[in-house]
C-alpha cells in the first residue's frame, strides 16, 4: 500500500499600493500600507490522497475536497496571487525503486464574499505554476470605482475588509515500481496587493 501526503507552505507579503502614470491614468501615489491576512480555512488538513496502490494510475482530489486558503484584505483592492508546487511528491523514508510520484496542481478562487465552490473561477496552472490578479471582492457591476479615500487621522481600512477563498487541489499519477511509503511535496502561495 502507498500513502501520498501533501503539505504546503504559505508565504505572506503586504506592501504598499502604487498606481503609476501610464497613458491616461493618473498617479495617485501611495495610498496606505494595507495589510492582507492569508490563513487556512481548514487548518491541519493537507491534500491527502490516502492509501494508493502501485500502478494504480490517477488519484485525484476534487475542488470539493480542496485545501482552502483565505485571503482577507481591503474589498475594493486587487491582489496578485502566485502559486507554485513541486512537480513530484517525494518519498520521505528509505526508498528503493521509484521514489517520486508526479503531481499536477489545480487551483481556483471564489470572491463573492462567501466560501462557495459553485462561484469559483479557475486559475490557469502550467507546469505546477500559475498566477492571477484577484479582486478581494468581485466587482459585479463592472470595473473598479474611483480611487479610495485618502488616508486621514482615524482612517481604519479594516472596516472595508472582505475575504476571498483560494482552492488548491489536483491529482497524482502512481506508476508501476513506485516504492511503498509516505510521499510529500510543497505548494507555495504568495500574495501581494496589486
Amino acid at each position: 500500500m502507498y500513502r501520498a501526503l501533501f503539505t504546503y507552505v504559505v508565504a505572506i507579503m503586504a506592501c504598499s499600493l502604487h498606481v503609476h502614470v501610464q497613458a491616461q491614468e493618473i498617479d495617485f501615489g501611495d495610498f496606505y500600507n494595507y495589510s492582507i491576512t492569508v490563513a487556512e480555512l481548514n487548518p491541519g488538513e493537507d491534500l491527502d490522497f490516502g492509501t494508493v496502490i502501485e500502478g494504480g494510475g490517477i488519484y485525484s482530489i476534487a475542488i470539493s475536497n480542496s485545501k482552502v486558503i483565505t485571503l482577507t484584505g481591503v474589498e475594493y483592492l486587487d491582489v496578485i496571487v502566485d502559486i507554485t508546487a513541486d512537480a513530484d511528491l517525494v518519498n520521505t523514508g528509505i526508498c528503493s525503486g521509484s521514489c517520486s510520484i508526479p503531481f499536477t496542481l489545480e487551483a481556483a478562487y471564489a470572491n463573492l464574499g462567501s466560501d462557495n465552490i459553485a462561484q469559483a473561477l479557475i486559475i490557469p496552472i502550467t507546469s505546477n505554476s500559475g498566477n492571477a490578479q484577484i479582486p478581494i471582492l468581485r466587482r459585479i457591476n463592472g470595473p473598479a470605482g474611483p480611487p479610495p479615500t485618502p488616508v486621514f487621522e482615524g482612517f481604519d481600512p479594516s472596516v472595508f475588509n472582505e475575504t476571498a477563498y483560494l482552492y488548491l487541489y489536483g491529482f497524482i499519477n502512481v506508476g508501476v515500481g513506485v516504492a511503498a511509503g509516505t510521499y510529500e511535496g510543497n505548494i507555495t502561495v504568495s500574495v501581494i496587493y496589486d
